[in-house]
């Protein structure tokens, strides 16, 4: 991709290409609905979901809350789709390009189709043992990767996920640095394994900040902690992480979609929404259900979890993250 990048080719697209690429786009647009078999249905990307919000979605009587949102979060989601795709356009151009120095292509399909997105989307139907009871769950996962490639030299293929990052150079870097590619989208690929039997991924992170066009380094109008250029080199604004998929990942997650599609379908006869622990209030941030939950959430469940918020307070996990999860949760519910 650097190659690409740095080549001033890079700046014109093929017309041929760019039309069967948006001819391809148009071709897939409309709402595609699962099969109407009952079955809970996980989306690759949505493998990550705390089990009382995977409840509320699978209830047809709790609907997605929507308002009003800060409005540079709505740029910053229509940047990263913009981003996804011009990316993707760029892939199908490598092989032209680059010529012999295009290690991958983007494969395609036997319909002619670059194997990517709505056109590589499949659902495939799994029976697993729950992880306490041994009974078999039956579910099913969906998945549409941002590509797949096919490998120049052998012909073997590996599944590509594109993510954008606003936090800026310093904060991309440093996390993956510390934590490599993010838990839940290793996740998101190891579900991607399931439904297309590829066992190899390429997670790429892009910062949607760019360093200065010129070295800042020793620029004294720019303060240290804004250089984005060090050792005469700028910083990274792209980082890729290969993940092998196990046998061990993907019964790991096979048993975990198991025992939250039992919780689903346990609630549909009239058993109990899970209750909000500790780790779930990680993932209030983005979950379309949150003031619903904290509306519906048991007098006990809110005691458990302000003698949890208590005891974090008062010992070396005051103020960290974990602890000020809890406590914002517990800011909007109703005592």
């Amino acid at each position: 991709m650097d190659a690409y990048y740095a080549s001033p080719a890079s700046s014109f697209y093929d017309d041929k290409l760019s039309r069967k690429f948006y001819e391809q786009k148009l071709r897939h647009l409309g709402y595609k609905p699962y099969p109407n078999d009952g079955l809970i249905t996980f989306g690759a990307s949505g493998t990550n979901l705390c089990d009382r919000q995977l409840v509320f979605k699978n209830d047809r009587a709790t609907k997605p809350e929507k308002s009003d949102d800060l409005p540079f979060r709505g740029r910053q989601r229509r940047q990263g789709t913009a981003i996804v795709d011009y990316v993707q356009l760029d892939l199908i151009h490598m092989l032209k390009r680059l010529g012999p120095l295009a290690s991958f292509t983007m494969a395609v399909r036997d319909n002619g189709e670059w194997d990517f997105e709505e056109a590589a989307q499949e659902r495939r139907v799994f029976e697993w043992p729950h992880p306490e009871t041994g009974e078999l769950v039956k579910f099913a996962i969906t998945a549409k990767p941002d590509g797949k490639f096919d490998y120049v030299v052998d012909g073997s293929r590996i599944i590509f996920e594109y993510k954008t990052k606003a936090s800026g150079l310093r904060a991309m870097n440093g996390k993956l640095d510390y934590k490599g590619a993010q838990d839940e989208h290793v996740r998101q690929v190891t579900a991607e394994s399931l439904v297309f039997g590829i066992d190899e991924a390429l997670i790429v992170y892009e910062s949607t900040q760019k360093p200065a066009w010129f070295d800042d380094a020793a620029s004294t109008s720019v303060t240290k902690g804004q250089k984005t250029w060090e050792d005469g080199a700028p910083r990274p604004d792209l980082r890729a992480f290969y993940v092998e998929i196990t046998e061990e990942m993907k019964h790991a997650l096979l048993s975990d979609l198991a025992r939250q599609a039992a919780l689903v379908y346990e609630q549909r006869t009239g058993g109990e929404v899970p209750e909000v622990t500790v780790d779930s209030t990680d993932k209030c941030g983005f979950c379309q259900f949150t003031d619903h939950c904290k509306r519906t959430v048991t007098d006990g469940n809110v005691a458990k979890l302000q003698r949890a918020e208590s005891a974090m307070a008062t010992s070396s996990m005051a103020g960290k993250k974990e602890h000020c999860n809890v406590a914002k949760f517990l800011e909007g519910v109703a005592v």
